[in-house]
């Protein structure tokens, strides 16, 4: 059986600053070394680098209806929108805490038993931000709440790409969708939803396709065998052994929570996103293994890991998963050229010293 390695290497040739190169050599029987490469990001773009919060360009003050907003992402929406002097009206279920007290108003209302469409004439808001979407129910609500102002903001997955042909780079011109009967399926066809109501002049829609999110407020790890788990901090710490999928050699691309919360926000009040559709990934790109090593480098610990290579009919592999999920980020980058997003170590760092001290966003 071939021997796998990864490792990085220089690419002088390249006028490309801000790529690295991750080469994947495989040993043949013979001895020879085949080699393919594959640009790796270090950091996008190198503008980015050093730029604080408050130096990004002035947004006029908004009014959003939020479905959430006491949750991971939608938390965080939420106070960053009231730090921006926007204002809010969340829409949850009343089941979680807010990540702050006051500044905004509260509907308490289940979606998927309540009939919301008097919220559209009995409140003003200048655009609808869909956090928390799973189906094209959810969006229909979203596009009728937003018959007045418009403006619908989805936040998808990444799991909307089918994931037997996401090509290494993939731009989102170049994507196929699912169509399984699944959580990615039932995004992508929420999407198609949202698409057709802007086809008939019923809103202006942007969708957001983030992929592994992470940060304070969820647990840490990637699936299958370790995805969100509360004990992976005690366990990579006690040295037990990770079984990590294809040996942790497929490619992710993290975002935190922070950031996404933040670029939805850049895109709701951006009248160049109308219409669009963008890959919102993380600035870094690394293999699972590397993810976990550095969760490891933060806990002073030595990672322990083996390879998992399932059967056809495992049960605890998805689709998804099974292959890389490397983006091409132009568009987006394209859209908000200054955008400062966490650098992986940044934010692996802070949310591991925030799981270790209990602090849940």
């Amino acid at each position: 059986m071939p021997e796998s390695a990864i490792h990085e290497c220089n690419r002088p040739d390249r006028g490309e600053p801000c790529l690295q190169w991750l080469c994947l050599s495989e040993r043949a029987t013979d001895g020879s070394d085949a080699r393919i490469q594959i640009p790796r990001i270090a950091h996008r773009p190198a503008g980015t680098v050093g730029l604080k919060r408050n130096d990004r360009p002035h947004q006029m003050p908004m009014k959003f209806l939020l479905f959430g907003g006491s949750g991971f992402v939608s938390g965080r929406v939420l106070r960053f929108a009231l730090e921006a002097g926007h204002g809010v009206i969340a829409i949850t279920r009343g089941e979680l805490p807010f990540p702050q007290s006051g500044g905004f108003e509260h509907i308490r209302a289940d979606r998927n038993e309540t009939d919301l469409s008097a919220i559209a004439d009995s409140h003003e808001f200048d655009a609808v931000l869909d956090v928390i979407c799973q189906n094209p129910d959810h969006i229909a609500q979203s596009v009728d709440l937003a018959r007045r102002c418009k403006r619908v903001v989805m936040v998808s997955s990444d799991y909307a790409y089918d994931p037997a042909h996401r090509k290494l780079f993939m731009k989102e011109s170049d994507a196929r969708f699912s169509d399984r009967e699944d959580y990615g399926g039932n995004k992508r066809r929420a999407e198609l939803a949202l698409m057709q109501a802007q086809a008939e002049g019923r809103c202006a829609a942007t969708i957001l396709r983030p992929p592994h999110i992470y940060g304070p407020g969820s647990n840490p790890g990637t699936i299958p065998q370790h995805g969100r788990r509360p004990t992976l901090l005690q366990d990579i710490r006690g040295g037990r052994t990770l079984n990590l999928l294809h040996a942790g050699l497929g490619l992710i691309q993290p975002i935190h929570a922070d950031d996404l919360a933040r670029l939805i926000l850049a895109v709701a009040g951006n009248d160049a996103a109308i219409g669009e559709d963008f890959t919102a990934a993380g600035p870094d790109l690394m293999t699972h293994l590397e993810y976990y090593q550095e969760i490891a480098r933060c806990l002073g610990a030595e990672l322990s890991a083996t390879a998992y290579c399932p059967g056809p009919d495992a049960q605890d592999v998805n689709a998804y998963v099974a292959g890389h999920r490397y983006y091409d980020t132009t568009k987006l980058d394209a859209l908000v050229p200054d955008f400062p997003y966490t650098p992986f170590r940044d934010g692996i760092e802070a949310w591991v010293s925030a799981l270790l001290d209990g602090v849940s966003a």
